[in-house]
């Protein structure tokens, strides 16, 4: 028999016993297995692993399909009925606002202030904050390539413009019960000056039901007379507004005389007065005939003649003090078409921007800007007395700016010309033609009308200074070999052609209706009679003496001007400081009086004359364009 300790050991341990153990001590070894394990002992032992198979998902039935439908629905369900609370709130919001509109224009204010309407206290805040939130938005709208500033007013000028408006107290559009009579007042007022104006040929009666917000986008927030002006105006302020904006700005550039029925009628008078005159005395002629033939000056001269030696100046506060360049002032350029006593001047330099001013000699006003993105200014000038702008750079484009319309044109390149560089530029004063010098001595000629390639001259050297004759019937160009070529516009044919005493690069050119001056790098500055040559001779003069050389400039003569009656000759260079000389053109004679070592010229960079040469300007490397008034011209 087993023994219970035998079984407690287990069979790992009794086949290890002896004879004796296992049933007798003489007795053949005998091997045994208990039939019991240790499983059945309750001993711990390693386990074999069991492989773990993936179960089956079951296959989805038909009451499982019909839950997620359910699901499905009620989702779709919730979310209609989400939209549609929505939609009904807003209804509401819409109908109190109604309401309280109504309530507030045909009297019975009590019923909603009583809540009639669900509390119109807390609906009319919510309105008035969500039209407040609404026009903060407006405001932060993205600006678009080209900044134009027609207010004329920088970031500066908004902050003093608010100070301004807290000193002035209430505004001009609050209006209270107390001052009923005053208003009274004023309507009959402006009746009676409404009555004294002409009446307009038509007028259009839905003007009056038009409300127009100054917030709702950019161009009509500049007619805005305060920062914190909101309301709505009226068809008739509406126009009132545009009319002011246009005579300030586009009214610098476009002649609007012929509109104003007053004066018309005015001029109509002293017509009507001048011809009775005339006709009265009408035998009376003898002086005047005697007066015109027994002089020999010019009869298109409309200037006094200026004494040489002395020129008298004064100057003004800085042309564009009110918006100074940040850079160097390339080009600065009066209206031709102003007011000779409020003349409109464009400026622009290596900043990229293009300024306007009306120049009055105090406060010197700027009108607008513009600015070009990736665009240094090397050149700017007026089509004419138009209210357009030519731009260029050296770049392969330029561009056309209308400052009437507000309007900027750019064109890529010109067809069949491959120039990466158009800074130097000349327009036509008739305003029909833009003139670049390009590679190789070509001179491109543009039609300003429709932006196209009109014709190719060509000259010998390189194109380096252009300029077109006062009567823009010719173009006169010259360069890197020094001669001087004069082309006829209508024939495309070289009329003239001569090589500058001097020898050395043309570096500029400018012409009068009697004389040429031509500016050389070493500084001289040849003048020569601009005489007529017949398109049917074939030959040149090779060599022609000047009138005068004028070697006061020590470097090169980078700009030459005369002013509008060829009196006054300026000279400049961009390499040496303070070198500027003007010149007196009838005795040939270089003012001594100015400029002097005291005036800060610095590096002057561009200069002009204003129409009647009452005002002079020029641009420096400062960023500033100094303004001198001629006192000659201004008695005149």
């Amino acid at each position: 028999h087993i023994s219970h300790a035998t079984m407690a050991k287990g069979p790992s341990k009794s086949k290890g016993k002896s004879k004796s153990q296992a049933g007798g001590g003489k007795e053949d070894d005998v091997k045994f297995t208990s039939p019991l394990t240790a499983a059945h002992l309750g001993q711990d032992t390693a386990k074999p692993k069991k492989k773990h198979r993936k179960k089956k998902k079951a296959p989805t039935t038909a009451s499982d399909d019909e839950d997620g439908a359910h699901t499905l629905a009620n989702r779709e369900r919730l979310e209609r009925k989400r939209v549609k609370d929505a939609k009904r709130a807003r209804v509401e919001r819409d109908r109190a606002e109604e309401a309280m509109l109504t309530e507030e224009i045909f009297g019975g204010g009590g019923d909603f202030e009583d809540g009639a309407f669900g509390g119109g206290d807390d609906v009319f805040s919510k309105i008035v904050s969500s039209k407040q939130s609404s026009g903060d938005d407006m405001d932060d709208a993205p600006a678009g390539l080209f900044q134009i500033d027609r207010t004329g007013a920088g970031a500066d000028d908004d902050e003093e413009g608010a100070v301004e408006e807290m000193n002035e107290g209430r505004p001009a559009w609050e209006d209270s019960d107390e001052d009923g009579a005053d208003n009274q007042d004023d309507e009959s007022a402006d009746e009676e000056d409404d009555d004294d104006e002409p009446k307009a040929a038509w007028v259009d009666e839905d003007d009056e039901d038009v409300a127009v917000s100054l917030m709702s986008s950019d161009r009509l927030r500049k007619l805005r007379k305060t920062l914190d002006e909101t309301q709505e105006l009226t068809g008739k302020d509406y126009q009132k507004r545009l009319r002011e904006r246009y005579q300030k700005t586009a009214g610098a550039a476009v002649r609007t005389d012929w509109a104003d029925v007053g004066a018309l009628a005015v001029e109509e008078e002293g017509k009507e007065r001048a011809s009775d005159e005339s006709d009265s005395d009408e035998d009376d002629y003898g002086p005047s005939a005697s007066n015109i033939l027994a002089s020999t000056a010019s009869l298109l001269s409309t200037s006094s003649k200026l004494p040489p030696n002395i020129l008298k100046t004064i100057r003004c506060p800085d042309a564009n003090l009110s918006d100074p360049n940040k850079s160097v002032v390339s080009s600065v350029q009066f209206h031709p078409g102003a007011d000779p006593d409020a003349p409109l001047l464009l400026t622009a330099g290596l900043d990229k921007t293009l300024r306007f001013f009306r120049i009055d000699g105090d406060t010197n006003e700027k009108v607008h800007g513009i600015h070009f993105p990736n665009f240094p200014i090397y050149s700017a000038s007026f089509l004419g007395d138009t209210g357009s702008v030519v731009v260029s750079s050296r770049r392969p484009h330029f561009y056309v700016y209308d400052a009437v319309a507000g309007k900027v044109d750019r064109i890529p390149n010109i067809p069949g010309r491959e120039e990466r560089s158009l800074e130097t530029m000349a327009t036509s004063p008739d305003g029909r033609l833009i003139a670049f010098a390009g590679n190789d001595g070509y001179i491109i000629l543009v039609e300003a009308k429709s932006k196209l390639w009109v014709a190719d001259l060509k000259m010998n050297g390189s194109a380096r200074a252009l300029t077109f004759t006062p009567d823009s019937e010719c173009i006169i160009a010259s360069g890197g070999d020094g001669e001087v070529y004069k082309w006829d516009i209508r024939s495309k044919r070289c009329v003239d052609r001569f090589k500058n005493e001097d020898g050395t690069v043309t570096s500029s050119l400018s012409a009068s209706s009697r004389f040429l001056a031509v500016g050389a790098e070493s500084g001289v500055v040849n003048m020569y009679n601009d005489r007529a040559t017949s398109l049917s001779s074939g030959s040149f003069s090779t060599k022609r003496d000047p009138i005068k050389s004028i070697m006061n400039l020590h470097t090169s003569a980078d700009y030459c001007k005369f002013n509008h009656d060829g009196q006054i000759l300026a000279m400049s260079s961009r390499r040496e400081k303070n070198s500027m000389k003007l010149l007196h053109v009838p005795t040939s004679t270089v003012f001594s009086n100015w400029p002097t070592s005291k005036t800060p010229l610095n590096y002057v960079w561009s200069m002009d004359f204003s129409p009647g040469s009452k005002y002079m300007t020029i641009g420096n490397d400062q960023g500033k364009c100094l303004l001198y008034r001629l006192l000659h011209y201004e008695s005149d």
